[in-house]
């Protein structure tokens, strides 16, 4: 494994003649880049601006930086959406908030200013959740980034302003999230001044998570500086009288203000005191909830005669689950004791009580890898953890390449240490949402990816045309979200609504015990979901396998679907 720190941050820009032009991503990434004083290398990467995005004038003359092609970006650093940050040629980290919490940490390490300590907010953990399971970070790294990047200039003279604006003023009247009063308010890391404060109260929202600016701050307040700093007055201010009050805040902090000089924003000329109007939405903390999502307080949906009717639609189908006794590729010889306990679940320490129920878990799900392995594929383990499963097929096929893909630093940081006392050469990190890699792989592969994670597995793999072998989990928390609907499948679409399938969901989770009266119910469920994701992989060509692990014992959630796209053929 090369050891070599790169410590290089790619971004997008689309090269001008005078100001150059890039996407809101850029922009809030130099932001937080002059705010950290961060001396990371800058790699702009030269891209085509679509029609239908919005890019932003900067002058980048203050920073030190290189311009690269798009075909002369290094290999190890093309594999993931922009931004990203490559550490080595074998780790990456990518999407906009794990970006931006390197950079910012990266900093801390080398000096802990005081206007960057509370950034990562307490305990470190500001936007360290990923999209799909946190709506904080979904409205910082999703929802108000799609503002600017797919409004037109043109939009934004428009009567109603965006959606992202009135649920930023209606989190900000709701009270702060703070788990420990305790350990806060005795925490040098908040205090004013080297101060600590004897005072138990909860913070006021001063800023966007308490009483100092975080992470969430220097993102939100980008993109609304650009969206609105030419537009504010008297009629705005009364619309968005919190927002209006958290703004003057930060542009009153002078550091914020000389990190403004780079952009290159033309004024709006006229109009500007045009009368807005606020979408309508529900007063709730962006901490909370989704208004988009199926509420999971609302506990009828797991009432049994909602649980009994959405199985009478079912069955009235005659839906063929074809779930087999057998799993793919069972057959196969597997012997352990060959094996390093550096590579076996021993070398990952977990409890004495879990090893032998993940030593059968990993069993199953390397098989069908290893039968559907070709010399030289490029196998991806999504959502990797600590790398149970990856390092040991790694292992197994020393002439593929092996990414673990995974959000989670420590989990990631663990699986280092194992790949290196294996000294394990086929091996790459990429700490990101599965959403941001975009790399070409042959053989997909997860092991109790969590709900809507596995779906966006298998619609990785169908995208690559690549083969996918998934051992699915938490089937109770499917949800649609901005790329993944349900059901899945064209058939059941048309056949059940959503609520009635979201209700399946959270039958298939009472899996837990065998003398439970609703564990056979529970396992009919979970053949539901799981024959929905084999029909929608089978609308793309694939050959779907549906089968329970075995022993059926060393997990309740026991199912495995290996899909093989029809251009592809299993070895012998």
């Amino acid at each position: 494994m090369p050891s070599e720190d790169l410590d290089e941050v790619f971004l997008e820009l689309y090269p001008n003649t005078e100001t150059h032009l890039a996407p809101i991503e850029t922009l809030v990434t130099l932001f937080t880049i002059k705010y950290c004083d961060s001396d990371i290398s800058i790699r702009f990467v030269k891209g085509t601006k679509s029609p239908k995005e919005r890019a932003f004038a900067l002058d980048i003359s203050s920073f030190r930086y290189q311009i690269l092609e798009e075909d002369s970006v290094p290999h190890y650093a093309n594999s993931c959406e922009l931004p990203h940050i490559v550490v080595s040629e074998s780790s990456c980290i990518a999407g906009l908030c794990a970006t931006l919490r390197q950079i910012i940490k990266r900093s801390l390490a080398k000096d802990v200013t005081l206007h960057c300590q509370t950034l990562l907010g307490f305990k470190d953990s500001c936007l360290l959740a990923c999209s799909e399971v946190s709506v904080w970070t979904k409205f910082c790294e999703v929802d108000i980034i799609s503002t600017l990047k797919f409004s037109k200039e043109e939009d934004l003279k428009e009567v109603e302003l965006p959606l992202s604006l009135a649920r930023f003023e209606c989190h900000m009247s709701q009270p702060t999230r703070l788990h420990n009063i305790y350990k806060y308010s005795m925490s040098k890391k908040f205090s004013t001044k080297g101060i600590v404060s004897q005072e138990r109260k909860i913070p006021e929202h001063t800023y966007a998570e308490g009483s100092t600016i975080s992470l969430a701050d220097i993102i939100i307040f980008a993109c609304i500086h650009v969206l609105l700093d030419s537009k504010w007055n008297d009629k705005l201010m009364k619309l968005l009288p919190l927002t209006s009050k958290w703004y003057e805040t930060m542009i009153g902090n002078e550091r914020i203000l000389e990190c403004l000089n780079f952009l290159s924003q033309e004024r709006e000329r006229g109009n500007i005191f045009r009368n807005y109007t606020l979408p309508v939405v529900q007063n709730e903390s962006l901490y909370k909830s989704d208004p988009k999502r199926y509420k999971p307080r609302n506990r009828i949906f797991t009432r049994q005669g909602d649980v009994d009717n959405s199985l009478r639609l079912i069955r009235n189908l005659d839906l063929e689950t074809s779930l087999t006794g057998e799993v793919f590729a069972g057959e196969s010889d597997f012997d352990w004791s060959a094996i390093p306990i550096e590579a076996t679940p021993e070398g990952g320490a977990l409890p004495i009580s879990r090893l032998k129920r993940k030593f059968e878990q990993l069993e199953n799900l390397a098989k069908p890898v290893v039968k559907t392995a070709k010399e030289g594929d490029i196998i991806v383990d999504f959502c990797s953890g600590s790398g149970h499963l990856g390092i040991l097929i790694a292992y197994l096929l020393p002439r593929c390449s092996v990414i673990l893909l995974e959000n989670k630093e420590e989990s990631l940081n663990k699986a280092k240490v194992r790949v290196k006392n294996l000294k394990l050469d086929n091996i790459k990190f990429y700490q990101c949402n599965l959403d941001y890699f975009k790399g070409d792989f042959d053989i997909g592969t997860s092991l109790h990816a969590c709900g809507v994670a596995t779906d966006l597995v298998i619609q990785h793999c169908i995208r690559r045309n690549a083969v996918f072998v998934c051992c699915p989990c938490c089937y109770g928390s499917v949800h649609d979200c901005h790329h993944i609907s349900y059901p899945r499948s064209d058939f059941l679409k048309t056949l059940i609504d959503k609520r009635s399938y979201l209700v399946l969901g959270h039958s298939a989770d009472q899996t837990h015990d065998a003398d439970n009266v609703k564990t056979k119910q529970g396992y009919e469920c979970m053949e539901i979901i799981d024959t929905d994701r084999r029909l929608h992989a089978e609308q793309f060509g694939y050959t779907v396998h549906l089968g329970k692990l075995v022993p059926a014992s060393c997990t309740p959630k026991n199912h495995l679907l290996v899909g093989i796209p029809s251009s592809k053929t299993t070895n012998s």
